[in-house]
């Protein structure tokens, strides 16, 4: 039996500005819930809720929970001895946390979830962008960012199809009903969670098999990890794509675009006893977007989206903020912002960066969790090859506890050793000048990290 939640129920949200959280607080004020929230920052996501009648709370404090609220529901960032938890508690109101929250809303809908350690937010960005072509047919979508097709991390449509990021991190994916799966990719990430990667991959696998026999999965082959298990996965309808000549979907001739971001590819394969031999065009930086496109290519083929659709949406798709997000142009240095915080994505946003642009390459990176830099800390020290300039800032701890402990001084000496380049560490006060002293006309400069660095990035963008 479906778990329901009456319309006529007030729902408070903890840690309410959050990427996921607030899309569903939005999701379920847009289906006629009494919505309101606390954050201890206020922030962009927090100021639009607002303004759109959700009453908001600046900081956690147990005034915020009255008797008359009747679910609460709380952040995977949340601790559980969060004052307005305990609160909650004591008054016997009903605590769900953000994935039961979703999983009741999601059980109304047919659902495509998608997942992986890395680009998991673009590809299911680029899913919920191919099947909005209808726009009298508009799918529901919640984006772990903010998509630059509708400006938002929520897409509220009419359609019974809902598109879902599924979260690894707190083990959300878990619980999430679907009937299209998709894996991107299973890399060494919240090892503070899982322990080992082996630990990881069984809840990727458990996440796969919950699609059950009938759903349809979707995995890309050229992953080691993934293609360790696909004789473990369970569902009939499993199609691997990659450049490995035995996937499902072969992804082949690649052609990076002349003088502009993009590439053409040719996808062959077969499905549904057709056999396909498709080029396609792609107007974003980087290989690992045909990767996501061809995530994207293959749910639309489930869907049974004409093929002239298909390439025009994947053609025209704008991208995510903060994935080589444009920031602007001053005396012919080009600034771009992205959320890169783990060395592989690091290692693809480098690459993409090359292919941008011949000059040099700056990079202002802010390091995200101890717990992060700590498991994967040789391979950090070795990921910033081909950088004329990295600007290390100091770690943001992201509700860790500030470690006295890590060594700066360090770290800088094994970057330098590792990846052979130069590397300061700085402040945030002395971004500024050492830009100035050293980025030249031609040259790139990315600020990237999953912490505050964005909003660094503005304000020194707009002090140049």
């Amino acid at each position: 039996m479906k778990e329901k939640i009456s319309k006529r129920e007030l729902i408070h949200f903890i840690g309410i500005g959050g990427i996921g959280v607030s899309a569903i607080a939005r999701l379920c004020l847009n289906k006629g819930f009494q919505v309101q929230g606390s954050d201890q920052i206020l922030s962009v996501s927090t100021n639009e809720l607002e303004e759109t009648g959700v009453r908001i709370f600046h900081g956690h404090d147990k005034k915020n929970i009255s008797e008359d609220i009747d679910i609460v529901v709380y952040s995977s960032a949340i601790n559980q001895s969060n004052i307005e938890l305990v609160q909650a508690r004591k008054l016997g109101i009903r605590i769900l946390s953000r994935a039961e929250m979703l999983t009741i809303i999601m059980t109304e809908k047919d659902c495509i979830c998608v997942s992986g350690t890395h680009g998991k937010t673009t590809c299911t960005s680029m899913i919920s962008w191919l099947l909005s072509y209808d726009k009298l047919n508009l799918p529901t979508s919640l984006i772990g960012g903010i998509d630059y097709g509708f400006m938002s991390n929520l897409q509220t449509g009419s359609s019974d199809l809902m598109i879902v990021e599924a979260d690894e991190s707190d083990k959300t994916f878990l619980s999430l009903p679907s009937k299209i799966s998709i894996i991107t990719n299973i890399d060494d990430d919240h090892l503070e969670k899982f322990g080992t990667i082996e630990s990881l991959t069984e809840d990727f696998l458990k996440f796969a098999n919950n699609v059950g026999q009938d759903g349809n999965l979707i995995v890309c082959k050229n992953d080691p990890i993934i293609s360790s298990i696909l004789s473990k996965f369970i569902c009939k309808k499993t199609f691997s794509y990659g450049e490995d000549v035995e996937s499902n979907f072969w992804i082949n001739n690649i052609i990076p675009k002349q003088n502009s971001i993009g590439y053409f590819f040719n996808l062959k394969g077969t499905f549904q006893g057709r056999e396909l031999d498709l080029d396609f065009e792609i107007n974003r930086p980087g290989r690992f977007n045909i990767y996501n496109a061809t995530a994207s290519i293959i749910v639309g083929l489930i869907r049974g989206i004409k093929i002239d659709i298909i390439k025009e949406r994947v053609k025209s798709y704008k991208g995510v903020y903060r994935r080589f997000s444009y920031i602007t142009e001053n005396r012919g240095i080009t600034y771009f912002d992205d959320y890169a915080h783990h060395p592989t994505e690091l290692t693809q946003l480098i690459s993409s960066a090359k292919e941008v642009s011949s000059e040099n390459l700056i990079c202002i990176f802010q390091p995200h969790r101890y717990s992060r830099v700590t498991n994967l800390y040789e391979k950090f020290c070795e990921v910033f090859k081909g950088v004329k300039l990295l600007l290390l800032l100091p770690i943001y701890s992201a509700g860790e506890n500030v470690s006295d402990d890590f060594n700066y001084d360090n770290f800088v000496r094994d970057i330098k050793s590792q990846s052979n380049i130069d590397v300061i560490y700085v402040n945030e006060d002395e971004i500024k000048d050492n830009i100035l002293k050293n980025a030249n006309n031609g040259d790139i400069v990315i600020f990237t990290g999953a912490g505050d660095i964005n909003v660094i990035s503005k304000r020194i963008c707009q002090e140049l």
